[in-house]
């Protein structure tokens, strides 16, 4: 994750929400799925209260729904709520991108140029997830060159959301590749130090995004056929618990 992890995350229910909540912005868990509590808590490795608090928690944030009657699914976002992060971002990307033009940095435009040299022209069907790390770090180095810390923190506390968004998008293989394509072309406009044109290529960017969703529903998220690699296990004791039981 970005930054430093908070204090309360380094708990036992700390690990299990960062857990669950990277299993569904992975998509190891698409919405609709349906989540046990007891399940979760004997694979992870711990009790039940731990699971319980994280769950509360992914609920408040609207990762997850919990009924008495039906059990947890994954919630995941709404179209709404997509257009709406989406919207946000155009609207705050693009003005940074305009700043960061002038602000960044020579050494960090090194280091962004040198990320991307690594893809070629193309990024290949096995390094979507290179891609879309990329695509992070390229992001985040904009909100910290642009030097409005304001407007980089309301981004940042969507970057959970926004990657959610990137990987459902992502799993069509056009739109990576014209997404890298348009990402590409800030970075030109910020190698230019040209401010005008990183703010219209941006806008470009998040407006294809925008535009992709809506002439594609079918390719949402939770829509693709990928397999997704399978979460690490969390606590040692599970692994003994089961190597145990087999012996």
């Amino acid at each position: 994750m970005i930054g430093n992890i908070p204090t309360n995350e380094l708990s036992n229910a700390g690990i299990v929400y960062r857990e669950l909540k990277r299993r569904i912005t992975e998509l190891f868990y698409k919405p609709g799925d349906r989540l046990s509590e007891a399940g979760i808590a004997t694979e992870l490795g711990y009790g039940r209260s731990p699971v319980r608090t994280a769950f509360s928690r992914l609920q408040s944030e609207g990762w997850i729904e919990i009924s008495p009657q039906s059990g947890t699914f994954v919630r995941g976002l709404s179209d709404t709520e997509i257009t709406e992060i989406l919207e946000a971002r155009l609207v705050l990307e693009s003005y940074l991108a305009g700043r960061a033009a002038i602000m960044i940095s020579d050494a960090e435009l090194i280091r962004l140029r040198d990320a991307f040299s690594s893809f070629g022209e193309r990024v290949s069907t096995g390094r979507l997830d290179d891609y879309l790390e990329l695509d992070l770090q390229f992001h985040l180095a904009i909100y910290r060159a642009a030097g409005n810390q304001l407007i980089a923190g309301i981004l940042v506390n969507l970057i959970d959301k926004v990657r959610w968004i990137r990987r459902g998008s992502a799993a069509h293989p056009l739109r990576i590749n014209e997404a890298f394509v348009e990402i590409h072309a800030v970075l030109d406009a910020l190698e230019a130090r040209d401010a005008e044109a990183a703010t219209a290529a941006m806008r470009t960017h998040i407006e294809n995004t925008l535009e992709f969703r809506r002439t594609n529903p079918t390719q949402s998220v939770g829509a693709d056929s990928q397999t997704w690699p399978e979460p690490v296990r969390l606590n040692r004791r599970a692994e003994r618990r089961a190597e145990s039981d087999k012996s």
